[in-house]
């Protein structure tokens, strides 16, 4: 599993990236054999005025195909990950759920 990263109105230095890849590994890394690449994206909406505005997008691509999507935003930008981490975890497990039952379907009409 690969992590890119890419910062707008943030710095992703290398404490945030330990950071992201330990929330990472603790919500999805059940299913790293299952995902090739993930691209987190964090931007400061508002700048220096504050607010609810840290942004984080994960890009979670799938094996051998398929790509999911993760926003989620918060006061600063270790509550946005851990919460869109968190989410990407629940929807990883449903997508590739959704695809079992979709191969044991597929199957059972197939006999």
């Amino acid at each position: 599993m690969n992590i890119h990263y890419t910062g707008r109105n943030v710095r992703v230095d290398g404490a945030m990236k330990q950071f992201v890849e330990r929330r990472l590994e603790y919500s999805i890394g059940r299913f790293a054999r299952r995902i090739t690449d993930v691209h987190v994206r964090l931007a400061d909406l508002n700048g220096p005025r504050g607010g609810v505005d840290q942004h984080c997008r994960l890009t979670i691509h799938l094996h051998p195909r398929g790509e999911l999507l993760v926003e989620d935003c918060a006061v600063d930008a270790e509550s946005a990950v851990t919460q869109a981490a968190a989410r990407a975890g629940q929807v990883v497990r449903r997508e590739l759920d959704r695809r079992r039952t979709a191969r044991t379907r597929k199957a059972a009409t197939a006999a």
